[in-house]
């Protein structure tokens, strides 16, 4: 039986810290996260956040009914556009930033651009991608918003520092995840477990789907059962219910055709043998409400004893997959990453001559930059001008 969903958790709560002349001898004070920075002081505010853990306030007990009420603003922010991936990123980018003003004696909740811009440049003098640097300005600058601090990030002492960053080393990632086109697919679908275990047939399901999709890691794990549908002659109609460039769930349909002359290759095939395995899983067992079956998810946890589970699978199942059949297939396995499968497809795509307009359809892509970056590879060579002038014998004049 599906289980029935979870009372929703506050996202932040506020939590004054007592003062020795009022102590709370009722319960203890939760113990703070290592994230949150120095010590508690007797004005502070302790401020429980489900994106960030707690944050220190400095000084802010005597605003502690102000910053209480902040918990509904909080939980937008915790939710809104911000997946699990981006909760582990945010998290981890503050505990960061904390560490680095403990060590100096700075709190991290100071609104201080000059603070930030000292950060950025220890950051970037380290190696770290620009991009990387944004993602911890925005961690950053969110951690203030919940605890109601300002900080302003277009502030000329951390926006030239930026600026001098961005021009200095480019903004182009120093590392890309290999594309898993198929000859690279052929390969990681040959290294998984035979096809007649659970493990395999789902692990070739989740291969074949992610490409033909051209599905992000969390978009491949949260498929429901209900989200793939048979079109019968063609293919799959694939429902993505929420995405990075559709946080507020609108949904989006792609269709992947199906390859009955090579079933190694075939999305609907493999579908098709992990879907036997799926429906032996408990949580289909006994009867249930008209179409709550339809709600689990597609793609679950195995046992070690080959049965499925019907528990859910977090986006990083689908790294390991990628990189453990990648590893079994003789390649490197740290070039290759679950955004593999959906840049496999982006770029076999290109390869073979796909226009824009199709390409961002099935990739669901917002920017055309972004997906202009999977065609280029081979526009270098499509009607380029020098073949005009090298690869063919001009006249010559006796």
């Amino acid at each position: 039986m599906p289980s029935s969903p979870a009372p929703p958790i506050p996202a932040a709560t506020a939590t004054p810290v007592p003062s020795a002349a009022s102590p709370r001898r009722d319960a203890p004070l939760p113990a703070p996260d290592p994230g949150a920075g120095p010590g508690l002081a007797e004005a502070d505010l302790l401020l429980h956040t489900d994106l960030l853990g707690d944050l220190v306030v400095p000084g802010g007990a005597a605003r502690s009914a102000e910053l209480a009420a902040l918990a509904a603003r909080a939980a937008v922010y915790a939710t809104r556009a911000r997946g699990d991936g981006t909760r582990r990123v945010y998290r981890s980018a503050w505990r960061g930033y904390a560490a680095w003003c403990q060590s100096l004696g700075r709190a991290p909740l100071a609104g201080d651009p000059e603070l930030l811009a000292m950060y950025a440049t220890r950051r970037a003098d380290a190696g770290v991608a620009v991009s990387t640097l944004r993602v911890d300005l925005a961690a950053i600058r969110t951690a203030h918003l919940l605890a109601g601090i300002p900080l302003d990030l277009r502030d000329p002492r951390l926006a030239l520092v930026m600026e001098g960053i961005t021009r200095g080393r480019g903004v182009r990632p120093v590392r890309q995840a290999t594309p898993a086109v198929p000859d690279v697919l052929r390969r990681l679908l040959a290294a998984c477990p035979p096809a007649s275990a659970a493990l395999g047939a789902r692990d070739r399901a989740m291969l074949l789907l992610g490409f033909g999709a051209a599905l992000r890691r969390s978009e491949l794990v949260a498929l429901q059962r209900g989200d793939v549908e048979l079109v019968a002659g063609r293919g799959l109609r694939v429902l993505v219910r929420r995405s990075k460039t559709d946080p507020y769930g609108h949904g989006q349909e792609v269709a992947v055709w199906a390859n009955p002359g090579d079933p190694l290759l075939c999305p609907v095939a493999a579908l098709d043998g992990w879907l036997r395995h799926r429906a032996q899983a408990g949580d289909l067992d006994g009867p249930a409400p008209e179409g709550a079956h339809r709600t689990r998810p597609l793609f679950c946890a195995v046992t070690k004893a080959g049965r499925a589970t019907g528990a859910a699978l977090s986006d990083k199942a689908v790294a390991r997959l990628v990189k453990g059949a990648a590893a079994r297939a003789g390649l490197d396995p740290a070039r290759y990453s679950g955004h593999s499968l959906r840049a496999g497809l982006a770029t076999a795509a290109g390869d073979a001559g796909a226009a824009l307009p199709d390409l961002m359809r099935q990739t669901r892509h917002k920017s055309t930059q972004v997906a202009l970056a999977y065609l280029r590879p081979a526009d270098l060579w499509r009607n380029n001008v020098t073949k005009r002038v090298f690869a063919t014998t001009p006249d010559i004049d006796e």
